[in-house]
């Protein structure tokens, strides 16, 4: 009998342990509606209405409709946005729907309360729920930040979310996002990628049972496929399900991370996924999921590690500890930022196991952690070479840069940063270095700023060959922001000074 454990995600509640009882099951499908977190101050706003497993359960889908209250006055607008009844049969069937701003509301921004009522039928009997059917779950509205900026940006950089989920990511507890919904989510955000993470062992399962294994794997392909029409580009996949709870007692994984990476081409770019992130006990005793080692992120083929996984705290504060104490070492490795979203957009649903209650949250929001790289354009390719060589930042809000210039025994550092009232003005920078086999790293520079919400200066160190240092890396933090996140920073990749050894 396999184990399955909490998730991130849109909660799949059709499934049950054997000779157990489901308080979440019901005959209905799965409804639910979902938007993002925020907006940029020009995009409309888009509803994505979702209904899952209606082959097992067919509705007809009535009506649609949505009330938008803008918090600064508690005034409201309504809109129909299902108008004729829509017969429902297939596994999943996702429809978005974009309500432009009313003429009055052209210039309102801030924040937004929305509902999604749903009208609909099974058996012919009139049914009615409120941004979701789930049992147990809050109902509670939807909580969407129209910005009037837009997301802060410097030539020649873009933002996206490194780690997300999709609708392949379909088994006993958890679905996400259909990847097209996602990308036009994605658009209104501000964002301009994000990189599906899909679990092997989802993907190797038949397409209408995850319960059931298929060598085929026809979920692989087809997600290639998908991917392929927007992207182009040919992928590999690596079968796993040590950890899937897919075969009760048999937990070895198909593959060491050594023989994944010796298998990783030089255009690919290979980041440890949430790697200081501690596996709860039950995991480690039903499904022998384990925890990355220091070796293994020492591994020469292994580009960087993501060590911001939706929010911040004590996991980031230990991701964060672990890749210095690397840099310190000599290692190479860059950081990556992601959320681990399975949809969620504006709030993850967690199944409270054994299937009794829905636990939401909002964290681990859907591009609320941010890669910024370093492209000419959003080709896969650029993108994927900016992760691979570690042009890159991690962000919650602002973005900051700087370059460097040695000239015989003078370093030229060059910092600039922009935020905006969303994520609220830059209050301090700083500039580290370090030395490989160094116990710390060293403070260049600190710069306590005023409040501004764009910097840019030049400061010049001493080079000469006994005090160089080997990296250096930046930081850049603000305060008072108008948006989810009062406080904002952004921690840049090391430039080294040094050929590598």
């Amino acid at each position: 009998m396999p184990i399955f454990f909490p998730t991130l995600l849109y909660a799949e509640t059709h499934y049950r342990f054997k000779y157990f009882f489901s308080l979440l099951k019901k005959r209905e499908p799965e409804i639910l509606a979902d938007l993002p977190y925020r907006l940029e101050p020009t995009a409309e706003l888009p509803i994505l209405l979702l209904v899952k497993d209606a082959h097992h359960y067919p509705i007809e889908l009535v009506s649609a409709s949505a009330t938008i209250v803008r918090e600064a006055d508690s005034k409201q607008i309504s809109h129909t946005i299902v108008t004729n009844s829509i017969s429902i049969n297939e596994p999943l069937w996702w429809k978005i729907v974009n309500v432009p701003w009313s003429p009055a509301w052209k210039n309102s921004f801030g924040f937004f309360s929305i509902d999604i009522r749903f009208e609909y039928k099974i058996n012919k009997k009139l049914r009615r729920c409120r941004n979701d059917n789930y049992r147990t779950s809050s109902k509670k509205s939807y909580r969407v930040f129209r910005s009037a900026d837009p997301l802060p940006s410097l030539s020649g950089w873009i933002q996206g979310d490194v780690h997300t989920h999709s609708s392949y990511s379909n088994d006993q507890v958890e679905f996400g996002s259909p990847v097209e919904a996602s990308v036009e989510l994605c658009k209104a955000m501000g964002l301009s990628f994000f990189c599906v993470t899909d679990h092997s062992y989802d993907l190797d399962d038949r397409i209408d049972n995850y319960l059931v294994n298929d060598p085929d794997v026809p979920k692989w392909k087809s997600l290639q496929k998908e991917i392929d029409a927007i992207n182009a580009r040919e992928k590999n996949y690596f079968a796993g399900s040590g950890d899937s709870g897919e075969r009760w007692l048999h937990t070895q994984a198909e593959h060491t991370i050594s023989e994944v990476l010796e298998y990783k081409k030089h255009t690919t770019a290979a980041y440890a996924a949430h790697p200081a992130e501690p596996v709860p006990l039950l995991q480690r005793i039903f499904v022998g999921r384990g925890e990355w080692t220091l070796d293994d992120m020492r591994h020469e083929k292994l580009n960087g590690l993501q060590i911001l996984n939706g929010e911040t705290g004590e996991t980031f504060e230990r991701g964060l500890s672990t890749w210095k104490k690397l840099l310190l070492e000599g290692e190479r490795l860059y950081i990556a930022a992601g959320n681990d979203a399975h949809g969620n957009f504006n709030r993850f649903r967690q199944i409270k196991i054994p299937f009794v209650k829905i636990v939401e949250a909002d964290k681990q929001l859907f591009g609320k952690m941010r890669t910024v790289v370093e492209c000419s354009n959003s080709s896969e390719e650029n993108i994927v070479e900016a992760l691979r060589s570690g042009a890159a930042m991690i962000t919650n809000g602002p973005v900051a840069v700087f370059h460097c210039h040695r000239m015989k025994n003078e370093l030229a550092i060059t910092v600039r940063g922009i935020s905006t009232k969303e994520f609220g003005a830059f209050t301090r920078c700083i500039i580290y270095s370090g030395r490989s086999g160094g116990t710390a790293e060293k403070i260049l520079f600190r710069a306590d700023l005023q409040k501004d919400f764009q910097f840019e200066f030049t400061k010049r160190f001493d080079a000469s060959d006994n005090v160089a240092p080997h990296y250096i890396r930046f930081e850049a933090f603000t305060h008072g922001g108008s948006g989810i996140n009062e406080n904002g920073f952004c921690f840049t990749n090391p430039m080294w000074l040094t050929a590598k050894r």
